[in-house]
């Protein structure tokens, strides 16, 4: 079962890391029913597959960012970076509790709720990136730490509301996912480091799985894309809502 395991927590990671549904509360959800055991080393590695998937699909957009990093989106990327830091060191040491689930249900619907925002509600109209809209998208990326809230769906959102486009702002999105997931890793690394740690799944496994987690997130990366410029966010606000409803009840039969 464990192979099986592997390949599903993969292909939902990067399905769900780069679709507005939270891959942090999917990877949850499907440990508390049973899928897989927790294992922080293992989803480390599915966020290894996943920044790979971004760094191929997104290559034309960060490729320039090393050529010539003295331009305005390198500052928008640090102006958005630097409150998603300040919001994941708070609730990792001030709030740790808040992150082993009890809101699960909380974050999916608030992750509807944003889309919904985001989706029927523009605070201005045709504006371009810059860094006041940017480092709002950074506080809500640094919110989406808490599981069930999607920091695609939040930072998304929070541009397309203040006048961005739906793609420039899933581009920047995607690009901003890159920062943030080394983040996340070199962290939880140091921490796996620290306490030590042995594998619960064999290393053939996890390759499996980051594997799954890579190319599922490819094809993640280029059906939201094509989605969202036809049919917005409807689907997901309709998803995330009811999976709220699910997980908030889950623990009763559980």
């Amino acid at each position: 079962m464990q192979i099986l395991y592997t390949i599903i927590l993969g292909i939902v990671q990067g399905i769900s890391e780069f679709l507005p549904i939270s891959s942090s509360g999917h990877l949850l959800l499907l440990e508390k029913v049973g899928v897989g055991v927790p294992d922080v080393f293992f989803n480390v590695m599915l966020h290894v597959g996943t920044l790979g998937a971004v760094l191929v699909a997104m290559k034309k957009d960060w490729t320039p960012l090393l050529k010539n990093p003295f331009q305005k989106t390198t500052g928008f990327l640090i102006v958005a970076c630097l409150p998603t830091a300040a919001f994941a060191v708070l609730f990792k040491f001030a709030f740790p509790s808040l992150l082993d689930g009890k809101l699960l249900g909380f974050g999916f619907v608030l992750t509807a709720t944003l889309l919904f925002v985001g989706e029927n509600f523009k605070i201005a109209q045709n504006r371009a990136l810059s860094y006041k809209n940017t480092a709002l998208s950074g506080v809500l990326q640094g919110i989406a730490v808490l599981p069930g809230v999607s920091r695609s769906g939040a930072t998304i959102s929070s541009l397309t509301c203040f006048g961005v486009d739906k793609m420039t702002a899933s581009n920047f999105s995607f690009l901003l996912s890159i920062p943030a997931i080394l983040g996340s890793a070199v962290i939880e690394s140091v921490d796996l480091a620290r306490q030590g740690f042995s594998l619960v799944y064999p290393w053939w496994c996890i390759m499996i799985g980051v594997v799954s987690a890579f190319v599922s997130g490819l094809l993640a990366i280029k059906f939201f894309l094509k989605l969202i410029t036809k049919h917005g966010f409807s689907l997901f606000i309709i998803y995330t809502a009811l999976l709220g409803i699910v997980a908030s009840v889950l623990p009763l039969f559980l």
